[in-house]
């Protein structure tokens, strides 16, 4: 879902019900109050905060960028990041005969008319079960032998947050694994909440913050959000997903084709 589109007229304090879905027809036409910031005191742009991606390795971050694409509506944020991910883990083809994965391709190769109803124009987007699904059909579809990890977290304790900081922070070691994060988009970037799908760009263990590759390229760049606040966005509950979502964390262990 593009939050962006919904809070620019709406202003923040709404929870939407859908990972990703659509601007309700009620929203739309809303005089657009253009004094608020593009992003709220959790959310730092990249164009703000470069030194990270600039002095430390960024293995994610680079594997990802290439192919950074941005969902084409206003419900397909899963169908475009786990286009990012494919490509980020298949990596550049060798031959000029070989396409780099796109969301038309990807919907056409698994033929699920759910996945393509539910990203449509009109779509109400998927949840974070039926999100893991498609990320195993998809990585099952094009070749790529991988270990999936599903993480969903129960609380903000101590435990949880160290618990994700761990796991952060080894996805930071190398770029034969990407994660895929689910949570609630207002959270973070202080506009209308709604469930939304994005790769995980980096993480900056020494300032324990999460650069988030928001596929809502309408409205956003890539941000800079802390942990902590990052484990409360996917604890925020929505009808999709009651007890919140969480990250899926792709491993690959070769790819092919």
């Amino acid at each position: 879902m593009t939050a962006g589109a919904v809070a620019k007229t709406l202003g923040a304090g709404l929870l939407l019900w859908a990972v990703c879905a659509a601007a309700p027809a009620w929203a739309q036409g809303t005089q657009q109050d253009d004094r608020k910031p593009k992003f709220g005191p959790d959310a730092v742009p990249i164009t703000r905060s470069v030194d990270f991606v600039r002095t430390a390795p960024a293995p994610d971050y680079w594997a990802l960028s290439p192919y950074y694409v941005p969902q084409t509506t206003g419900a397909s944020c899963s169908v475009a990041s786990v286009v990012m991910m494919l490509n980020a883990l298949r990596g550049l083809p060798g031959l000029a005969s070989e396409r780099l994965v796109t969301a038309k391709q990807l919907l056409d190769r698994l033929d699920d008319d759910h996945w393509r109803d539910a990203t449509a124009d009109d779509g109400e987007g998927v949840s974070f079960g039926e999100l893991i699904t498609y990320v195993r059909r998809s990585l099952n579809a094009y070749g790529i032998d991988a270990e999936v990890e599903v993480w969903r977290p129960r609380d903000t304790s101590p435990a949880t947050l160290a618990e994700l900081r761990r796991i952060l922070s080894e996805n930071e070691r190398g770029a034969d694994d990407i994660i895929l994060l689910a949570f609630d988009q207002g959270t973070l970037t202080g506009d209308v909440g709604v469930g939304h799908i994005a790769p995980l760009g980096a993480y900056d263990a020494a300032n324990r913050r999460a650069l988030v590759m928001d596929p809502d390229r309408a409205w956003y760049v890539p941000y800079w959000t802390s942990d902590a606040k990052l484990l409360e966005a996917m604890l925020k509950p929505d009808r999709a997903d009651p007890e919140g979502s969480g990250l899926i964390r792709v491993r690959s262990r070769r790819a092919s084709g």
